[in-house]
């Protein structure tokens, strides 16, 4: 009897290049939902399967894993499937790798397989279109031009277009809110995410699940012989969904205004991974809610499929980058990506004491955020910009994440304290002093600590409330300090379009 099965794996190149090629809005929601249909319903199409098909380990956010049967039938849709995607939506790349396997060989395989589609995302792709020299170029992406509108005065490649006939499309938002929206409601420029809120900040948020991977590996060979990876891919996927639907509703749909479109627009959302595009002022709720109740439903899931092991759920890290509603998209979620990066790093390497962890500590990490508001007109890697803008000369350190979940309830606390003083007293003197404290650290320290102490004298409740004497011992002793951090979230609630 052959015991042979084949697992598939494929992936899609330069999905950031391809998703954030443009800063317009509508071609980048355009673009996400093309990368859902090829991970979902041109996948399954071509597959000859549906979403409910047993054999299905991961069909989302640009990924699949798939195990086929049969040896045949797998030749086939890998000589099919590049094509299809090419035609779907033209510019997309995909990376695909096969490794052959026995019942017991499952975990190694998963490995292999990750290591093979490494491999095949080296080999550059020849592209399907071909422009020669007298041809008319897209200006904004180099692309071989196809169509000229006038009314956009703007000459458009074939990917391009795609992406805007694709831009109406209204999966991903209907994923997230549980609901079909009309056109009137969504934002299909970033102005249009800000208009309701009061300046023009808005924020990109990456989010992504801790030690999928692990259990892939450690549980893999049990999930084949028990047939449970499409229930396993279902849980994973329906705690993500459930997860920002709670999110959505929490924060996003109470404050949603009809006379606005709403302030938010999914990106991704699938396995583990979500990046949306949200106002500023939001976002940091919106991504706590998101992580706790990613926690709730994948442990409430895990324990309907056996995985006892795991009765704390899944966790996750996210990164939150805020910037200018003109500033280039991309650069926001490369930034995003790097806090949610070194999310992760501080929870693998921390416990709940905040000392570093021995080797032996085998515990799922914790969920945090990382957060970084952008004042640069460009974004270094993530390292140089703490050295370069959140470190005094002395020292001292205004980079005081990343946070986990149990650290956010103290920071809501100042936070609810500071807008308490800026609701009793004039919106700009709230915070005017802490600011001035601040920018005196990056000049003469001396004159920050007597501004300090000062506080303490004249506004004893107030020092007390924000706990200002741990923020006046960083400072004398070059540690980590918070005040930027609460200054800049408290800004997002107020100021206007201008600042």
């Amino acid at each position: 009897m052959n015991n042979k099965k084949y697992l598939y794996g494929a992936s899609v190149q330069g999905i950031q290049g391809f998703i954030f090629g443009t800063n317009k809005l509508r071609e980048i929601v355009g673009a996400s939902e093309l990368v859902e249909q090829i991970c979902t319903d041109l996948f399954y199409k071509i597959a000859n399967i549906n979403k409910e098909d047993s054999n299905i380990i991961l069909s989302a956010a640009g990924n699949i894993k798939y195990v086929f049967d049969d040896e045949q039938k797998c030749k086939d849709f890998v000589k099919i499937f590049p094509k299809s995607v090419s035609e779907l939506a033209p510019g997309v790349t995909i990376s695909q790798a096969v490794i052959e396997f026995e019942g017991d060989d499952f975990s190694n395989s998963i490995q292999k397989l990750e290591d093979k589609l490494k491999e095949q995302r080296n080999i550059v792709a020849a592209p399907l279109e071909i422009g020669f020299m007298g041809l008319e170029r897209a200006r904004r992406t180099n692309g071989v031009g196809v169509k000229f509108d006038k009314k956009e005065d703007e000459v458009f490649d074939t990917a391009t277009l795609a992406k805007i006939n694709a831009g109406d499309n209204v999966a991903l938002f209907e994923k997230m809110s549980g609901f079909k929206p009309k056109a009137s409601e969504l934002a299909f420029d970033t102005e249009e995410i800000t208009k309701s809120g009061k300046n023009s900040w808005i924020a990109v948020m990456h989010a992504d699940g801790n030690g999928l991977g692990q259990i892939l590996q450690n549980k893999g060979k049990d999930f084949v012989i028990a047939n449970k990876f499409e229930k396993f891919s279902k849980t994973i996927e329906e705690s993500t969904k459930n997860a920002i639907k709670k999110a959505f509703e929490e924060v996003v749909k109470k404050e949603y205004d009809a006379k606005y479109r709403y302030p938010i627009r999914p990106i991704i959302i699938g396995g583990d991974d979500v990046t949306v595009i949200i106002r500023a002022d939001l976002a940091l709720d919106f991504t706590k809610i998101f992580l706790e109740q990613f926690e709730i439903e994948s442990s409430e899931r895990f324990k309907e499929i056996g995985l006892s092991d795991y009765d704390g759920g899944l966790t996750a890290c996210a990164g939150i980058a805020y910037i200018k509603e003109s500033y280039p998209l991309h650069y926001g979620l490369s930034l995003a990506e790097k806090l949610c990066s070194d999310a992760k790093k501080y929870v693998k390497r921390t416990k709940d004491d905040g000392k570093l962890e021995d080797p032996e500590y085998g515990e799922m990490p914790k969920s945090a955020i990382a957060f970084y508001k952008v004042q640069d007109s460009f974004v270094d890697d993530l390292k140089t910009l703490k050295q370069r803008t959140l470190q005094t000369k002395t020292g001292l350190s205004y980079y005081a994440g990343p946070y986990k979940l149990s650290d956010l309830d103290n920071l809501y606390k100042k936070l609810q304290t500071l807008k308490e003083e800026a609701d009793k007293n004039d919106k700009i003197k709230a915070v005017s002093k802490l600011r001035q404290i601040v920018t005196e650290t990056y000049k003469d320290v001396s004159t920050s600590i007597f501004m300090m102490e000062r506080m303490k004298e004249v506004n004893k409740d107030f020092y007390s409330d924000l706990n200002l004497s741990k923020e006046l011992e960083a400072i004398k002793n070059n540690g980590k300090s918070q005040l930027l951090d609460l200054i800049t979230l408290h800004s997002f609630n107020y100021g206007n379009k201008e600042n």
